[in-house]
């Protein structure tokens, strides 16, 4: 992750091919993604300000920087005044405010959901193109493709089978970036076996039935929540005393951006450890043991 972030750092530093003038200035950010987009693509002077959430350390892998900036919560009162020239916002950032600011002339770019590694490369081309800085978006993509494991070999053994398991027994299919990420780590998902798109309901007995390789948990809601019980379930507790369980940090992740390659980083060191752990002559050592070298603090 820090790799990525310096990298993208030293290029929003570096001077740009498109001429100053031709480049938006006073930017506004108003969803967590395209608020980390744009502090890895363009100088901190150009940033007028990101949504809180860039500056909640749980949700964006960039809060520290963030920190430093104005934060806004998507409000036009607080957009407008500052005058932009251009404003980011998400497919489903605070309606209202986008339709104002069209409605008053401000250049608004939306940038869709990323579900899949690719539309995490479309969606820095098309950031980078709107403020101003084409040939950084492709630094950034190439950075970031950099990161991610070789393609595997095909082979005869099947991949190992990741379960991903969110507060209220939710899980993700695929259309899903949850998914996208894991597979690229070089698992198969329980959410693609069982043919579920998108995100939907994983009865705890389905879960269990599965005997899934690893569990990957989704971090807990802010207490007190009913949906956190089933983290603690009993049932749970004992299908997977021995059987690897991780949680990546929801920073990774939760937004389509460069930053995804170090959950894949640790998704597919953990993948190689249960494949080794699978080999013949493999020590006694605990899938529950080698998990824990994947899983952030």
């Amino acid at each position: 992750m820090a790799a990525v972030i310096a990298v993208a750092l030293s290029m929003a530093a570096a001077t740009g091919t498109v001429p100053a003038a031709a480049k938006p200035m006073r930017i506004v950010s108003m969803n967590l993604c395209t608020d980390q987009l744009l502090m890895l693509l363009v100088e901190r002077s150009r940033i007028l300000s990101v949504s809180y959430l860039a500056a909640d350390p749980r949700a964006s892998a960039m809060a520290d920087l963030a920190a430093q900036m104005r934060l806004n919560h998507g409000l036009a009162e607080e957009i407008v005044p500052l005058n932009p020239d251009l404003v980011l916002a998400g497919a489903f950032t605070t309606r209202p405010t986008v339709f104002l600011l069209r409605k008053l002339g401000t250049p608004v770019v939306e940038l869709p959901v990323a579900a899949s590694l690719d539309d995490i490369r479309s969606n820095i081309r098309i950031l980078a193109k709107a403020v101003g800085e084409p040939a950084r978006g492709a630094a950034l993509i190439a950075a970031f493709d950099g990161r991610l494991p070789p393609p595997r070999p095909q082979r005869a053994a099947p991949r190992p089978l990741a379960a991903l398991y969110w507060a209220g027994g939710m899980t993700s299919g695929t259309g899903t970036l949850a998914n996208a990420v894991v597979e690229a780590a070089g698992f198969r998902t329980l959410g693609r076996a069982l043919g579920l798109s998108g995100t939907g309901q994983l009865p705890l007995e389905t879960l269990i039935a599965a005997e899934v390789d690893v569990l990957i948990l989704g971090h807990e809601r802010a207490a007190p929540a009913l949906a956190n019980e089933l983290f603690r379930h009993p049932a749970l507790r004992h299908a997977f005393a021995t059987r690897a369980k991780v949680r990546i940090p929801d920073r990774l992740w939760v937004c389509g951006t460069p930053l995804v390659a170090e959950a894949i980083a640790q998704l597919s060191a953990l993948r190689a450890d249960i494949e080794q752990e699978a080999a013949p002559g493999a020590t006694g050592a605990t899938r529950e043991t080698r998990a824990t070298r994947a899983t952030a603090k």
